[in-house]
């Protein structure tokens, strides 16, 4: 089934360190295109996928198109419509021939996915604002991408009449801070669907302690490719934000392709074998303000969430880190949101996801009761 245009095309503003309120004729969830998804990218247990543009508000809460995809599993629905997990992906990169609604899945995400077709869950995922549309990816924004994820219900519910206004976010990484950040603004952006709770595998979050354990800036270690992707976040975030600062000449190279070709794999190809030192020139000084950055644009909220929240994190993790995460689970705790936290000993970043599956399952199906 294909709809015709039925909203214009909305052009993508460049951020500013305010949010500005959104144009009043603006609505977000409206479907502006939709076409039928080729089967090559289909997820096993699906009787039917849509590629889909819609309606969505940026991080300055400016009019954005998004795009992303609907998987409506097998079998006849419920009474009350098939109940939605929408999808908050991980690092995939911020070239538009990154996006999943076009380029694909990782096999990790596509066993995952399939297991919550599996249980009776439609499955809507963003690609995120700027990854497969007009403008820039503002990487790690978690406004952005939580109105993303929001609004990809929306528009889902219209063009899919058989999806349940019964709904809960579900991500890994990147998706993970997505996911709580959706949690921590669904009741005020989205008060019209049946918001039952967040599921976050691995949430990057308190980035000082990250970078005080990890150093991917240097000096010495290896080159980290996930800090290639918060200089092109902050890069898309603010305009008189220059990566080229914190680059070295070959950083540079790397960073041109990653604005235009390259996904995340191939970055981490490029940068295998290199030293921190040679892609990164960031001082102390420097490293304090991309701090300071992150943590207004994507820190995790910390504050009580409306619904419950389903935290896992693996021991072995060298992306995120895992001490922050517990900082974060406590604090959110003593704000008074419910959270049920596993820690999965010898796992790591990757390995959490099919680590916690079953339980993620289970809590969502206690939620859906």
């Amino acid at each position: 089934m294909k709809l015709g245009l039925i909203a214009a095309a909305l052009l993508l503003s460049a951020a500013t360190a305010q949010p500005a309120l959104a144009h009043p004729a603006h609505h977000p969830g409206d479907v502006v295109r939709a076409e039928a998804l080729p089967a090559a990218l289909w997820l096993p247990g699906t009787a039917d996928a849509r590629r889909l543009t819609y309606t969505s508000t940026s991080a300055t809460g400016k009019p954005v198109v998004v795009s992303g995809t609907v998987f409506v599993p097998a079998g006849t629905a419920p009474a009350h419509g098939w109940p939605v997990v929408s999808w908050t992906h991980g690092t995939l990169g911020v070239a538009d021939n990154c996006a999943n609604s076009t380029a694909g899945r990782s096999q990790r995400d596509v066993d995952y996915l399939s297991h919550w077709l599996g249980a009776g869950y439609a499955v809507v995922a963003s690609d995120y604002e700027g990854l497969g549309t007009a403008g820039e990816h503002p990487y790690l924004n978690g406004t952005s991408e939580a109105h993303g994820a929001i609004d990809m219900v929306r528009a889902a519910r219209k063009l899919v009449p058989s999806l349940s206004r019964r709904w809960i976010a579900v991500g890994q990484s990147q998706g993970a801070q997505a996911a709580l950040f959706v949690g921590s603004i669904e009741d005020r952006y989205a008060s019209e669907l049946d918001y039952r709770g967040t599921i976050a595998t691995a949430p990057p979050s308190k980035y000082p302690q990250l970078v005080a354990a990890y150093k991917p800036f240097g000096p010495g270690g290896a080159a980290n490719p996930f800090a290639v992707y918060v200089l092109a976040g902050l890069d898309a975030s603010y305009r008189n934000f220059d990566p080229a600062r914190y680059l070295t000449p070959y950083g540079q190279e790397v960073y041109a392709k990653v604005k235009t070709t390259d996904c995340f794999t191939d970055t981490a190809i490029a940068l295998a074998g290199r030293s921190a030192d040679d892609v990164y020139a960031v001082d102390a000084g420097e490293q304090t303000h991309i701090l300071r950055l992150l943590d207004r644009d994507a820190e995790i909220p910390i504050t009580r969430y409306r619904e419950p929240v389903f935290v896992a994190q693996g021991t072995t993790d060298t992306v995120v880190y895992p001490p922050a995460t517990t900082t974060t689970v406590n604090q959110l705790k003593k704000a008074g949101t419910k959270v049920t936290y596993t820690i999965y000993p010898n796992t790591d970043h990757n390995g959490v996801v099919p680590a916690a599956t079953a339980s993620a399952l289970a809590w969502a199906a206690d939620r859906f009761r």
